[in-house]
């Protein structure tokens, strides 16, 4: 069963983002020190190949990876979002996808990394989500997860992100326990926010 601790608002869907967040999404992740926060963990170490940004937004992680020389594809839930990624960086279409990480619209096997950060605490369905994510990575390939969780040996500290989640519409997943049942763990580490933004390394074997 799910460990996953579920707020007590409810989260943000793809069109409440489209209709209060997409036009502000780049001034806000810059300011409070997200898009540092990435910068600085999301590619180090990954094989460079076909790459899907689960929950791309407005395409800054995408436009990063573009310039390592990954075969870049996003997804996003928000229409609003998708369109930004479109006039800020260059995006055609058929780099872009619409739709939910639970229910992919890709092939099997067809990417090399399959990257997640700061959408999946916004995703309800984290067992469907891991095995569509699972199903699209190649064997061998990496899913990389960076996100708000838990933090590990501070129960303390435990209870008040709990609360935090509860009042801001995330769902803090037990990563470990959706992921590992198909994956193997190969790195967990902290980057941020007194231990609340994790990054989550899985291979696929």
């Amino acid at each position: 069963m799910s460990k996953s601790k579920r707020s007590i608002l409810p989260h943000w869907d793809g069109k409440t983002y489209t209709r209060y967040a997409s036009g502000l999404y780049d001034w806000a992740t810059s300011i409070s020190g997200w898009r540092r926060n990435l910068k600085r963990v999301a590619f180090d170490d990954l094989p460079i190949g076909r790459f899907l940004d689960v929950g791309c937004g407005t395409g800054y992680l995408m436009s990063l990876a573009r310039d390592f020389g990954f075969d870049v594809y996003g997804l996003d839930p928000s229409s609003g979002m998708l369109e930004q990624a479109r006039k800020k960086y260059g995006f055609e279409d058929s780099r872009l996808r619409e739709g939910s990480a639970s229910q992919l619209p890709f092939e099997d096997s067809s990417f090399d990394v399959v990257l997640a950060s700061g959408s999946l605490v916004h995703v309800p369905e984290i067992e469907a989500a891991s095995k569509e994510m699972v199903r699209v990575l190649r064997a061998g390939g990496v899913i990389r997860i960076i996100d708000h969780a838990v933090p590990q040996g501070k129960k303390l500290f435990y209870s008040l992100v709990s609360l935090f989640s509860q009042l801001s519409g995330d769902i803090l997943h037990d990563y470990e326990h959706s992921f590992g049942h198909f994956c193997k763990l190969t790195d967990r580490k902290t980057v941020g926010r007194s231990g609340y933004l994790q990054r989550f390394d899985f291979r696929k074997v």
